[in-house]
């Protein structure tokens, strides 16, 4: 994809919508999530030498690819994705439901009714068969949990850590990022980005967006200027 994708410098000069591809082929497998994807690919199969587990957490810092995995994982499973704080309103016990997403479960965590929620559809996931698949910013010990029986639970499920990108994913994700904004930029544009910004998912979403305000706003192709100019706009913020 990326090879066809940034051969040649033209754009379209319009302000087209975002279009964020959850799609499986538009994943970028590589080494800071190649045991993540591991896990999704093994989808029922979820087994730790000759015993299987039904709840993976899969944590790492925003923007990483962590909701896209959680995508890809519901499209293969069917799950049923449940916000932190809809636990509390929610009575999964009731239907016929049985695999269970929920994202950024750390940053509601710290609510003692929510931890008790999580830790009823923890075991009953079990006793039913099910799965569940959590996404967290920081792993699992670092959650200010007071409740001792999901504690030990959480602790004991497999957890898989999304690292920062490598240069060829931090290459890969730039490539991505504009393709969802239906542009298409240079191997000169991208490569001299790539030391000069910081080496997380989020601030490519971000300074890649940016790129595309001020391009559309001066009417003008996405070259090393406006990419200057861009960075320099962002490190006034």
């Amino acid at each position: 994809m990326g090879g066809e994708l940034h051969k040649a410098p033209e754009q379209l000069l319009l302000n087209w919508p975002v279009n964020e591809k959850f799609a499986k082929a538009s994943f970028l497998p590589a080494l800071s999530n190649e045991k993540a994807v591991k896990w999704i690919d093994r989808w029922p199969d979820w087994l730790r030498g000759d015993e299987s587990f039904h709840c993976l957490i899969i944590y790492g810092p925003e923007g990483c690819g962590k909701t896209h995995l959680s995508h890809v994982w519901q499209d293969i499973s069917k799950a049923k994705k449940i916000d932190a704080v809809a636990l509390l309103n929610t009575d999964f016990m009731s239907g016929d439901d049985f695999v269970f997403i929920i994202e950024d479960v750390d940053k509601h965590i710290a609510d003692f009714e929510i931890q008790k929620k999580l830790f009823h559809l923890y075991n009953w996931t079990k006793e039913q068969g099910g799965y569940v698949l959590l996404t967290a910013k920081e792993r699992p010990k670092n959650w200010p949990l007071s409740l001792k029986d999901l504690s030990s639970r959480l602790l004991a499920s497999e957890t898989i850590e999304i690292k920062a990108p490598d240069d060829e994913l931090l290459k890969a994700i730039i490539i991505k990022q504009f393709s969802d904004r239906q542009i298409i930029v240079s191997d000169e544009v991208i490569n001299y980005l790539i030391p000069r910004i910081d080496r997380s998912f989020d601030a490519i979403r971000k300074i890649v967006q940016n790129i595309d305000q001020l391009s559309f706003a001066e009417k003008k192709k996405i070259t090393i200027p406006v990419v200057r100019r861009a960075l320099d706009t962002e490190s006034k913020d």
